[in-house]
């Protein structure tokens, strides 16, 4: 059968979800200005993302008279989906994980969909700031932090990468409706026009697709518009919809990016093949220490390139391990800069020049962070760091080195405006 998504006028664009996923037991057609809930209770406001089971979207709460984000997830994952369980498992003041305050069903065409209320939030890869050495050691210190405690509490995260790392956002939480869209602005939108040939339910999919609001622009005009000061960066890990509880289930199959993911995973799918690899919380560790790195240096650590990842992690790890070397013998390492193969000495060369990138960055310590990036990237799972371990790091900001020794109060340094390259 011809895939749904040829039927429409308009192609598909990576800035929107596929159309394809709005079919029977996918997504749930969403419009600006609808209201969800049973009474109504939240209605929408702005597109925040979509990823491979949800879409999340601003709303605000006409209960709490507050701005939250819906994450409302496909219907044929809301009965499998673990998500809810975990956030009730991780609800916990001051935690650095995002914060479950409401769940709930809504029926659309494409079947039934759990929604999820969460405290709004910004993702810090949107950001373009620059990394003063404040900032560097609060991100630093409470990521690390937020995923400790979720491996406290018996929970693999699954899927770390910079987009899953964000900021609270309480100078937009009261934000009236009105005061929301003067200043989200006109919304960028795609049609969902079918061709007269199409045999499709129109009523599955919505009017039209939204483009993810631009959170950097927003808050630049919230602040021009209200007046309302910057408050001082509160650090929270995001989307547990691929995580999972260990000892009571298996991992699922691993939804990170390419270059986040962990040498386990990297080999079995690349090298045996197996995309179904499990994966535990060592994984989460090696995900951070990029995670870390991409969100310094608004780069990538290791390639999106299958034929080159493995090889990489060779080079900045000096070894290779006795179960990838029949993978090595029948791939041909690739040229690198030097022409080395992997070594200790040769890695060495490669992290000296990612310590000056740190120090570009405003890193204070910078040798020091490499120090810990380099004890979690270790190709053996086992020899990894736990969360808890990296806590007592001084790298980590345990002498304040280059971490906060109060992660929470940032009294010299706002997230505002200041922090923007070329103020």
């Amino acid at each position: 059968m011809t895939d749904s998504e040829d039927y429409f006028v308009f192609a598909d664009d990576e800035d929107f979800e596929p159309t394809s996923a709005y079919t029977p037991g996918g997504l749930c057609p969403i419009r600006l200005g609808c209201t969800l809930g049973s009474p109504p209770r939240y209605r929408v406001l702005a597109k925040l993302g979509h990823g491979s089971f949800s879409t999340v979207w601003m709303a605000h709460d006409r209960v709490r008279h507050q701005n939250v984000a819906l994450k409302i997830v496909e219907a044929r994952r809301t009965s499998k989906s673990q998500e809810m369980e975990i956030l009730q498992r991780l609800k916990a003041p001051r935690a650095n994980v995002v914060q479950l305050l409401d769940v709930f069903e809504h029926t659309s065409p494409n079947g039934i969909h759990q929604v999820l209320v969460m405290e709004l939030l910004r993702p810090l890869h949107y950001t373009r700031w620059e990394f003063r050495p404040i900032f560097v050691r609060t991100v630093l210190r409470q990521v690390i932090e937020g995923l400790e405690f979720i491996h406290s509490r018996g929970v693999a995260h699954g899927d770390l990468h910079p987009g899953n790392v964000g900021a609270a956002m309480p100078e937009i939480v009261p934000l009236s409706v009105k005061e929301v869209w003067n200043c989200a602005g006109r919304p960028l939108t795609q049609l969902a026009v079918i061709h007269p040939s199409g045999d499709l339910n129109m009523n599955s999919y919505p009017p039209y697709l939204c483009e993810t609001i631009d959170m950097e622009a927003f808050i630049l005009r919230q602040v021009a518009v209200t007046g309302v000061a910057q408050r001082p960066l509160s650090i929270r890990i995001l989307d547990l919809g691929n995580a999972y509880i260990l000892n009571e289930s298996s991992s699922p199959k691993c939804i990170t990016p390419m270059g986040y993911w962990s040498p386990e995973v990297a080999f079995a799918q690349i090298a045996l093949g197996d995309e179904n690899a499990p994966w535990d919380q060592r994984s989460d560790i090696w995900s951070l220490a990029v995670c870390i790195y991409g969100l310094i240096c608004s780069g990538d650590l290791f390639p999106f390139v299958k034929d080159r990842l493995l090889h990489e992690m060779m080079m900045y790890c000096g070894e290779v391990p006795d179960a990838w070397r029949p993978y090595v013998r029948s791939n041909p390492f690739p040229q690198v800069p030097t022409g080395d193969v992997p070594s200790i000495v040769h890695a060495d060369k490669l992290w000296k020049a990612k310590e000056a990138v740190l120090e570009w960055y405003g890193v204070e310590n910078a040798p020091g962070l490499v120090r810990l990036l380099r004890r979690m990237l270790n190709l053996d799972p086992s020899k990894r760091p736990t969360a808890a371990e990296l806590l007592r790091d001084p790298s980590a900001g345990a002498d304040g080195s280059t971490g906060a020794n109060d992660p929470g109060n940032v009294d010299s340094e706002t997230f505002g405006g200041s922090m923007t390259k070329g103020a």
